[in-house]
């Protein structure tokens, strides 16, 4: 546990992809600090994924929980999302996809912000290698797979790049399903607070988004 123990709520939806489901949650079996807790829910019934979750739950039967929903949403896991944040269990959130995995010392080095700089933490982001093609502010193509700076802007953060204070994330919930989910989710976030919103960055790159 870290110093203040301060517990991280992983809660990360998937559909099908279960090669990269057993690395994602591997991630996080593989963490150097384990003051986390993750939740997996696949976006409709798949008996192959219950197996799979099963087994995982055995290795950390208080860390790990996981479900699948009665039906298939096919809303880049948004929905799932929105209702999974009313029952959060940690002082921050981390949502994301089952097909990303996190480096194994992502939890010492949010462990490490969040004790240097407090409980008034609303969000601490952190970078990220992306799996998507972009662009730059001038036009130029960044291949994929290139590390991206992360910045709490439109087009420049990812649903898995940041942590959130509880509270916070339970006010906004994940009112936009559409693709721009993620934007809108740190938009509204900062509406509630403005710019007394503190925010801050780890300077590393914490996890791949596939």
């Amino acid at each position: 546990m870290s110093k203040d123990k301060f517990i991280i709520h992983v809660i990360s939806v998937g559909f099908e992809r279960l090669g990269e489901l057993k690395v994602f949650v591997q991630s996080w079996l593989n963490q150097t600090e384990n003051n986390w807790k993750l939740t997996i829910i696949h976006d409709g019934k798949n008996e192959n994924f219950n197996k799979i979750m099963e087994d995982y739950k055995k290795q950390r039967p208080n860390q790990i929980t996981y479900y699948a929903s009665e039906k298939r949403y096919n809303d880049y896991g948004h929905s799932l999302r929105e209702q999974a944040l009313k029952k959060i269990e940690g002082d921050y959130v981390l949502l994301s996809n089952c097909d990303n995995y996190f480096i194994p010392k992502a939890m010492k080095y949010i462990n490490e912000a969040l004790n240097h700089i407090g409980r008034e933490l609303d969000v601490l982001m952190f970078n990220m290698v992306h799996s998507h093609q972009s662009k730059t502010k001038e036009g130029k193509t960044i291949p994929s797979y290139s590390p991206l700076n992360v910045e709490y802007a439109r087009n420049a953060i990812d649903v898995s790049s940041a942590i959130v204070k509880k509270e916070l994330a339970e006010q906004v919930g994940f009112r936009d399903k559409t693709f721009a989910g993620d934007a809108t989710y740190f938009e509204d976030i900062y509406k509630i607070k403005k710019k007394d919103t503190k925010i801050a960055k780890i300077g590393r790159i914490l996890l791949v988004h596939n």
